[in-house]
Formats: structure tokens, sequence, C-alpha cells
């Protein structure tokens, strides 16, 4: 349990400054309302699916990132027309496959919460004007348990607000991550939470 914790909080905070994904010199601008048709990506390997708003473009993929963190994929899905900060894309989906030591059972996961909570609660607060703005709450999105948890954070002046979901199957952790620019918040979330209502695992 104390490596799943570790992972887990560390998951979390490495999420919060490196979502943004880098960018080659984009100008800031903001979302652009009208979106294409909804896109759908699957991952044979962790045996993943989500559909997602057109308006996201399939960013960077790495099967093989450093392992420090535990994480073994992530790909990530930036808004290309929003905004920027410090030349990184600040509207951004990111779903995270993090291999725990363990399997976790369904009956095991109501159990984390407490830890959970605490731990990013003190992460939160710790970044520059960083604050919960919803509390991690249980939740289950087709059938895989987990929780889920808004907050938002200041990066050079601008406020970015997100909202995380952390899933359990199996002995992999799926972290599904919405970052939005605060102008853009009330317009992305649902989008966000959309895409995320679809995510299933094999």
């Amino acid at each position: 349990m104390r490596r799943l914790r570790r992972l887990t909080i560390l998951a979390f905070a490495l999420a919060g400054l490196s979502l943004l994904l880098g960018a080659c010199s984009a100008s800031i601008g903001t979302t652009d309302e009208s979106s294409p048709k909804p896109k759908t990506y699957t991952n044979d390997q962790y045996g993943f699916t989500m559909t997602y708003d057109g308006q996201f473009a399939e960013g960077e993929t790495n099967a093989s990132p450093p392992p420090s963190n535990g994480t073994v994929f992530e790909v990530v899905f930036p808004d290309k027309n929003g905004p920027t900060v410090s030349g990184k894309y600040t509207d951004v989906m990111r779903i995270s496959v993090y291999d725990l030591e363990s399997e976790i059972t369904p009956a095991m996961v109501p159990k984390l919460k407490k830890k959970l909570a605490v731990g990013l609660d003190e992460y939160v607060t710790s970044l520059r004007d960083g604050q919960v703005d919803r509390p991690l709450e249980g939740t289950t999105v087709n059938g895989i348990p987990g929780f889920s948890f808004d907050w938002s954070f200041t990066k050079d002046d601008a406020t970015i607000r997100a909202v995380i979901y952390f899933l359990y199957k199996g002995h992999y952790q799926y972290t599904l991550e919405g970052l939005a620019a605060s102008q853009d918040w009330e317009a992305l979330k649902g989008k966000f939470e959309a895409a995320f209502q679809t995510f299933t695992v094999k």
C-alpha cells in the first residue's frame, strides 16, 4: 500500500505543471466553440478507449517514458487553437497509465481515499495560488472505480483550472486529466467530463 500511495501522489504531482504540452511558437488565442466531429483513441496495449471532442488533436505519445514515476504510457490531446502559457498549450487532456506494484480490487479502492485526499491537498496548496475547487470524490466510469478532483493554480500570472480522474483496474492506475485556462474552463469542463465518461478498459 505504501508504494501505491507513493505512485498515486507522485503521479498527480507530475501532472500539475508538466501537463502543459510543449508547443512551437503558437499565438495566444481563445477556444473555438465550433468543433469538428468527435474522435476516438484506442490503445490496444493497455486496453483502453476514449472518444473526445474534435477540438482536440492527438498529441505526443510516449510508450516508454522514464520509469522513475511509474508511468508506462501517456498520450496528450492539446487544443492547438487555444491559449498558451510560456509557449506551451494550456487547454489539454492527457491519459497516463501507471503500473502499480500490486493488483487493486474494486473493494480496495475506497480505502485509498483518505490518504490520497490528504496528499493531493498538500500538493495543491503548495503551488502558487493552488486551491482545491472540488474535493476528492468517489466515482465509477463504465464499471471502473476511482476518484475525481478539481483544482486550480497560477502559472506565469495565468490561472489554470483542472479536473482529474484516478481510475483503477488490475495493477494499473489510469489518470485522466483536463486542464484549461480560466477563461476557457466553463466551455471545456463539460467536454473533458464527456470524454472521460466514454473511457473504457477491456
